[in-house]
């Protein structure tokens, strides 16, 4: 078990995680997901003991990722670019990174770069922006590290280097690796994951498959015979994704008392259609309506 508890960390002297915690089970595929500059990548660098915690701790299998350097074999950091490598070669890079982490499977690494046909001896810089994110995951994947920490994997890829890179976390997550992914490319999330972890002011809410698909929110088609109830449609636990004449897309909570779908009901709408929550909505509702990038 990956364990986070009570985690500070401040960049700057600004504050970027508060009491963040939560764990990654063994085999488990998880999500980070948040506006940009909302801490995911400071999050994923301390979980991998990069950065140091102003507070808190990262445990592995019950032992502290900071206090002791030796767990840190079982905990990878995959960065979304590969500047660190750019003075080497593909095989130079797996070289080094045989030496930090014990388990590194060389033949793994090289049989992986030649089924998506990727040289060995070229220097990392020249490789195109598709065949560094192939090259930095498989390197992840290689050390055969317990955790898989993955920063915007498949960002700015083209179509079949993204389902490359995709096919090759699958059949890791397959074997039993955990992976941390975070991405604010959604649908991949919503079909990959387990859970998510939402990121906002500091803080982590996680949600289950169940819960986005309608343990906690439900999604609905409205159509209102007269005027529309505006008070009610403003209310905390209402959110409007869309309105069209009479017709409005509804996210409604169904946590606390639960009161927004009874109100609804009382206004005697003449539609009333239940429709899929995807992870878009839980994002739009957890995180939109501001006009800040993050």
């Amino acid at each position: 078990m990956l364990t986070v508890r009570n985690l500070y960390k401040s960049i700057d002297g600004r504050p970027v995680l508060a009491n963040v915690g939560f764990a990654l089970a063994p085999g488990q595929v998880a999500g980070v997901i948040g506006r940009n500059g909302a801490g995911k990548t400071t999050l994923l660098r301390t979980m991998a003991g990069i950065l140091d915690p102003d507070a808190g701790s990262v445990e592995c299998e019950g032992k502290s990722i900071h206090r002791y350097p030796s767990v840190k074999k079982d905990v990878v950091f995959v960065p979304d670019h590969t500047e660190s490598w750019h003075g080497y070669t593909a095989y130079g890079s797996a070289d080094f990174y045989s030496r930090i982490y014990p388990g590194f499977d060389m033949g793994y690494f090289r049989a992986t770069l030649s089924r998506f046909g990727l040289p060995l001896d070229r220097n990392v810089r020249l490789f195109s922006k598709g065949m560094k994110m192939m090259f930095a995951t498989t390197l992840g994947l290689a050390t055969k590290a317990r955790y898989v920490l993955l920063d915007e994997p498949t960002n700015g890829v083209d179509p079949i280097a993204k389902k490359q890179v995709l096919s090759l976390l699958m059949e890791a997550a397959a074997e039993g690796t955990s992976l941390l992914i975070s991405s604010h490319l959604l649908e991949e999330l919503e079909r990959m994951t387990d859970s998510i972890l939402l990121l906002k002011d500091g803080t982590v809410e996680s949600y289950t498959s169940e819960d986005i698909a309608g343990g906690r929110f439900v999604k609905l088609q409205v159509a209102f015979a007269g005027d529309a109830p505006e008070r009610w449609l403003a209310s905390d636990d209402v959110l409007v994704l869309d309105h069209i004449g009479r017709v409005y897309t509804l996210m409604l909570s169904t946590e606390g008392e639960g009161r927004a779908y009874e109100e609804l009901r009382s206004f005697d709408p003449i539609l009333i259609e239940p429709l899929p929550v995807k992870l878009e909505d839980l994002y739009l509702w957890k995180l939109g309506g501001g006009n800040d990038v993050g």
